[in-house]
């Protein structure tokens, strides 16, 4: 599922090629993928103005003027595209918007549908799957309240995971940053001290942004607006590297099971506590 980095990959080259863009039609091919009424997405969005592109946590979030928002949350599949609009159309594309007095055409496909859209109007929540409140942004979020986040007894990485406690961390993110900050992925949270926590926040800024850095990591379907793939996988340390021996002590890499997910870490740089 893409992620933070990759998510921020998207949006920021979703504002540079298209912001002040107006919006000429909306093709929609599954109703399904709209959270909320297909008739409304494609009335409210005809003749808006795209003023800019944002995120927060996964979501991404198109801003219309006046006062209407089109959020994407890309699943497990989902890439948001920007092609000519000759292009032939590729299989699972749901959505296609044009812009006046332009030559391509933004897209979002989607094969196993666990995504989507909804409108919103940056004031209120939009009925429908992904909309829940989401909690600070990873690459946002200050020590005070993130020290008051880990205060809880749940395992350090599911907590990372919840998408309400904060957002954007998903399952490679959270292996790579608990890796670098040598913090076990099953201790309670609770329990990590102060210099750990402090190093844990550091960490994650310092992988998301060296992922972003890199575009993203490309394991199966993410690609960028313009279809190109990151590269941040090849340097990742324990993320899908079971058996491996790990980069910084030589023990092997073992898995385990943190909230459904499966998890890598390094049983020697990773103490449990």
């Amino acid at each position: 599922m893409p992620e933070l980095p990759e998510v921020q990959t998207v949006a920021a080259r979703l504002d540079s090629r298209l912001r002040g863009a107006v919006v000429e039609s909306v093709r929609l091919f599954r109703r399904d993928i709209v959270k909320g009424s297909p008739r409304s997405l494609q009335r409210a969005l005809l003749s808006k103005t795209l003023r800019r592109v944002r995120r927060h946590g996964k979501r991404i979030i198109c801003e219309f003027s006046p006062d209407t928002e089109l959020n994407f949350h890309l699943g497990m599949t989902g890439n948001i595209l920007v092609v000519r609009r000759d292009v032939p159309l590729p299989d699972h594309t749901h959505l296609r918007v044009r812009f006046a007095g332009r030559l391509d055409e933004l897209r979002f496909r989607d094969p196993r549908r666990f995504g989507g859209v909804w409108l919103g109007n940056g004031r209120s929540l939009p009925d429908g799957r992904f909309s829940s409140i989401l909690g600070p942004d990873a690459l946002e979020v200050r020590l005070p309240a993130f020290r008051r986040m880990l205060e809880r007894r749940r395992q350090t990485k599911a907590l990372l995971l919840d998408q309400q406690v904060i957002a954007g961390l998903g399952n490679i993110y959270c292996d790579e940053s608990l890796f670098r900050a040598r913090v076990h992925p099953l201790t309670p949270a609770s329990r990590l001290d102060p210099a750990e926590v402090s190093r844990l926040l550091r960490c994650i800024r310092s992988v998301l942004k060296q992922a972003i850095a890199a575009g993203g990591s490309s394991l199966r379907d993410y690609r960028n607006v313009d279809g190109e793939p990151g590269w941040f996988q090849i340097r990742h340390r324990v993320y899908d590297r079971e058996g491996e021996p790990c980069g910084r002590c030589g023990t092997v890499i073992e898995r385990a099971v943190v909230a459904s997910r499966s998890t890598w870490f390094c049983p020697h740089c990773q103490n449990e506590h």
